[in-house]
C-alpha cells in the first residue's frame, strides 16, 4: 500500500509538470535543455550520497542493480565491435585505452579490462570506488589493466594529459547536474579519432511510465527514486550538445528490457533507453571504426 501511495504521489507530481511544460511546446517540454545547475560542477550531491549508499549492492548480480549487469549483453560488444577489428581474438581491446565515467562499482570497466584494454574507471561516490577497487583485486587477470579514481570528469579533463581512444559513459548523462559541461569535459578526454558512448533514458511519456513507474514504483528493478524524469535527456538534446562539443554521432539505437526474460535487446524505437556513438574527427589510425552490429538498421532509429 505505501509504494502504491507513493506512485500515486510521483504521478500526480509529472502528470502537472507535463501540462505545465507541454503547454510550452516542444516535445513533452523542455525540462532540461542543458543544464540545470549554473555553476562548474556536473556533480549531484543527492545522486552522489544516492548511489554511496547503494555501493554495497553493486556486484549483487540479482539485486538493485541487476539491470546494468544484464545490460553488458549490449553494450560491451557494441564498444568491441565499434572499436576494434580483431573482435575474433581472446583480447580484442589490448592496446586500446577507455575511460569509464561514473563507472560505480566496475560493472562495465571489468568486462573492458578483461579484453584486453586499459581502462580507467572514474566516480564521485568514493564508497563506489572502494567496492570497485576491492572487486577489481580479486581478479589476477585484470588487476594491471584496470585502476579507478573518485574523483569527476570536468576535474579529470582539467588535470589530465591521458587522451584516450574511448570514453564510455553508461547511464550517467541522466544523473549529472550540468548536462552541457559533463559532454564538453567528456569530449576534451577523447583523442583525435576517438569515440564517445553513451547510453541514457529519453525523456518522454513513455520512459516516465517504464522507466519510473514499472521499473521503480512496480516491479522493483530498480530503487525507488534513483531516477528524475526532468533529468531524462532526448537523443536530439544529446546530439547537439555532442556537436558542440565538436563530434559527429555515427550511431543512435533504441534498447529494450524484458523483465520476464531478464534480458535486453536492440530495438528500432528510442523512446525509452538508448544508446548514442560519437566519433572525434581527426587521425583514427589508433582506432579502426565500425558500425555496430546489433542484427537491426544501425541508422538513426525513431523516436516513438
Amino acid at each position: 500500500m505505501m509504494r502504491m501511495a507513493s506512485t500515486y504521489r510521483r504521478f500526480g507530481f509529472y502528470l502537472k509538470r507535463l501540462l505545465y511544460h507541454g503547454s510550452k511546446g516542444g516535445e513533452y517540454g523542455q525540462l532540461r535543455l542543458l543544464s540545470t545547475d549554473a555553476g562548474q560542477s556536473t556533480v549531484d550531491s543527492e545522486e552522489i550520497a544516492r548511489f554511496a549508499r547503494l555501493a554495497q549492492c553493486w556486484w549483487d548480480e540479482y539485486g538493485e542493480f541487476a539491470a546494468l549487469h544484464r545490460m553488458n549483453r549490449l553494450r560491451v560488444p557494441a564498444i568491441t565491435r565499434a572499436l576494434s577489428d580483431t573482435t575474433h581474438v581472446a583480447k580484442p581491446l589490448d592496446g586500446f585505452k577507455i575511460l569509464d565515467v561514473g563507472c560505480g562499482g566496475g560493472i562495465l570497466s571489468e568486462p573492458l579490462a578483461r579484453l584486453g584494454a586499459e581502462v580507467t574507471g572514474i566516480d564521485a561516490a568514493a564508497e563506489s570506488v572502494h567496492i570497485a577497487n576491492a572487486h577489481r583485486d580479486t581478479d589476477s587477470d585484470i588487476v594491471n589493466r584496470l585502476s579507478y579514481q573518485c574523483t569527476t570528469v570536468e576535474n579529470l579533463s582539467a588535470t589530465d594529459t591521458v587522451l584516450y581512444d574511448a570514453v564510455v559513459a553508461s547511464e550517467v548523462v541522466e544523473h549529472v547536474s550540468n548536462i552541457d559541461l559533463f559532454v564538453q569535459s567528456t569530449g576534451r578526454l577523447v583523442k583525435p579519432g576517438g569515440s564517445i558512448f553513451l547510453t541514457t533514458i529519453n525523456r518522454t511519456q513513455l520512459s516516465y511510465w517504464t522507466a519510473i513507474v514499472m521499473a521503480e514504483d512496480v516491479l522493483g528493478l530498480v530503487p525507488s527514486g534513483v531516477h528524475e524524469w526532468n533529468k531524462f535527456v532526448t537523443p536530439d538534446e544529446l546530439e547537439s550538445l555532442l556537436s558542440s562539443a565538436g563530434f559527429d554521432v555515427v550511431m543512435r539505437h533504441g534498447m529494450l528490457y524484458n523483465p520476464a526474460w531478464k534480458l535486453w535487446t536492440w530495438v528500432r524505437s528510442t523512446a525509452v533507453n538508448y544508446m548514442i556513438h560519437a566519433v572525434k574527427p581527426g587521425d583514427t589510425t589508433s582506432t579502426t571504426l565500425k558500425p555496430l552490429d546489433t542484427h537491426t538498421p544501425t541508422t538513426r532509429s525513431r523516436t516513438v
